[in-house]
């Protein structure tokens, strides 16, 4: 016979995915069971026939079975934890001290009136107080509707996640205060992501149909840690595709510009300089397919570690004390301007040579008007008009002109005059 349980977690308001909120309520149900679920010192635990209701009451998770090898929790504990009577901070100090090698779940279906999806095989190891070595989901994949859309479908490859501490969440929660809750994880490796579901504005008759399609090619990240501060960390979306129904009012924008569809990456690149006080941005880069892509770096100082300890209103806080020495801004043109020149020929009833020509003319009039006639410029809009006569690539330079400028400084500064006294802007097409 299932046992029922009732499952309380801590929410994550600010947790926003362009996914059904059941499949985040599922994959934090999973995690969580990771730490939920038994470390006794020399307990090897299974239980049958889980069946679990998440927040709200209005899904459930059942898990036909699971093991537990090497847990220093005893049975009761264990079971403890899955009681809809045990109080929440017993619970949670339970999932704090808890120990053990391994956790399989075999296969979890998350249901509920209009979804059904299924998860597994789950498998978490080197779990620890909130700390763990690794776990992964082989992947997930189901269905689900709503009164207003047809039947969607979600789908997912392998998840794997390395060297984990939610040693920090746990102890925000047990303190009351989430603000400055911190989770660590080293490694990220997501891939063969793919949701379907229907535009409740666009009829399901519609040309081409009303379903939009997304997809995520892969997800990485690496992050080096030294105690609570990240180091050193990089990663990348690589082929987010999404594709809207032609007929769907996204759909026809993007038709507008020349696109069926976005196919987009993104990649970044940061390291942290403890000593130094350093943040320097080696890699910001948003590409797309037939577009280009748009490249930031830079350096920025004076940041305090709290930046990445500290609760919601310090972290900002420490983050405005800092200042910036150097920023950089890259566009890569793959189609993009071709695209908008075409655009907005269109628009203007103009053929693209006599609009491009316009753009040209008018590029060393922009720089002076925006710069308060700056002696640079000139400089600056014959670079623009350059690229706008040969679009390849346009590359704009902020340069202190002394020390690094305080970032309260310049969030201050109302005139091109005061701005231009602290900061050097250069320009360079095609290189």
């Amino acid at each position: 016979m299932p046992v029922a349980i009732r499952f309380n977690t801590i929410a994550v308001s600010a947790l926003k995915l362009p996914v059904p909120p059941r499949i985040v309520a599922a994959a934090l149900g999973l995690v969580l069971l990771a730490f939920a679920a038994p470390a006794t010192a020399q307990n090897n635990l299974a239980l049958d026939n889980l069946r679990i209701t998440l927040p709200e009451g209005k899904s459930t998770l059942a898990i036909p079975h699971i093991e537990v090898t090497n847990t220093n929790l005893s049975r009761e504990e264990f079971a403890r934890l899955f009681s809809a009577d045990v109080p929440v901070d017993e619970g949670r100090a339970l999932a704090e001290r808890m120990k053990a090698d391994r956790i399989s779940i075999p296969e979890a279906v998350l249901s509920s009136k209009d979804a059904r999806i299924t998860f597994g095989p789950f498998l978490a190891s080197g779990i620890d107080a909130g700390r763990f070595q690794a776990v992964s989901l082989g992947g997930f994949n189901g269905t689900f509707s709503s009164e207003k859309t047809s039947e969607g479908k979600v789908s997912s490859g392998p998840l794997e996640l390395g060297g984990g501490n939610l040693a920090g969440l746990l102890s925000a929660a047990r303190d009351g205060d989430m603000s400055g809750a911190a989770v660590q994880v080293s490694h990220v490796s997501w891939t063969g992501v793919e949701v379907t579901f229907a535009d409740g504005e666009t009829p399901k008759s519609a040309p081409g149909g009303n379903l939009y399609h997304v997809k995520l090619g892969s997800l990485t990240n690496d992050t080096t840690y030294d105690g609570a501060i990240p180091v050193k960390s990089s990663g990348a979306f690589r082929s987010v595709v999404v594709e809207p129904p032609k007929a769907s009012k996204f759909g026809k924008s993007l038709d507008s510009f020349g696109y069926q569809r976005l196919d987009l990456g993104f990649s970044v690149a940061a390291s942290y300089d403890q000593k130094g006080r350093t943040l320097t941005l080696s890699d910001y880069t948003l590409s797309g397919a037939q577009a280009g892509s748009l490249g930031l770096s830079g350096l920025l100082g004076s940041l305090d570690p709290a930046i990445f300890t500290a609760a919601g209103p310090l972290r900002l806080r420490a983050l405005v004390n800092g200042d910036v020495s150097r920023f950089e801004a890259k566009f890569v043109n793959q189609g993009l301007f071709e695209k908008t020149l075409a655009y907005f020929a269109a628009q203007q009833k103009k053929s693209e040579a006599a609009l491009k020509a316009e753009w040209s003319a008018m590029a060393t009039q922009i720089f002076p008007i925006l710069l308060g006639g700056d002696p640079s410029a000139l400089a600056l809009g014959q670079s623009l008009q350059s690229f706008i006569e040969n679009p390849r690539s346009l590359t704009i330079s902020l340069k202190s002109r002394g020390a690094a400028v305080p970032l309260g400084q310049l969030q201050a500064i109302k005139d091109p005059a005061t701005f231009l006294a602290l900061v050097e802007v250069t320009a360079k097409a095609n290189e």
